[in-house]
């Protein structure tokens, strides 16, 4: 069986929303990575029951699951690593308060 192809637009990085596919709890985040990668660091913290990501631990206390990338991840903008990035998580973070 061929390995599914991940969408471009998940190699770059910016800002990004993680939503619980149970109860569609949001995690605003950002990566200086690609958002596959950030991703895959959730899953794997949830695979090792780590709390190294809010959103694993929520994903683990809660027994909730976890969903692929497509219904999970919602990207809010692409922006590099820095300053301006971190003002873009937190202009987003206000909306979902």
């Amino acid at each position: 069986m061929p390995k599914q192809q991940t969408p471009d637009k998940y190699t770059r990085s910016g800002a990004h929303k993680l939503t619980c596919p149970d109860c569609n709890k949001v995690y605003v985040g950002q990566t200086g990575r690609g958002f596959i990668e950030r991703f895959n660091e959730h899953k794997s913290a949830f695979k090792t029951n780590s709390h190294m990501s809010n959103y694993a631990k929520h994903i683990l206390d809660q027994s909730h699951s976890s969903g692929p990338v497509q219904n999970t991840v919602q990207i809010l903008q692409y922006h590099g690593k820095g300053t301006y990035l971190n003002t873009i998580v937190i202009l987003h973070l206000r909306r979902f308060l």
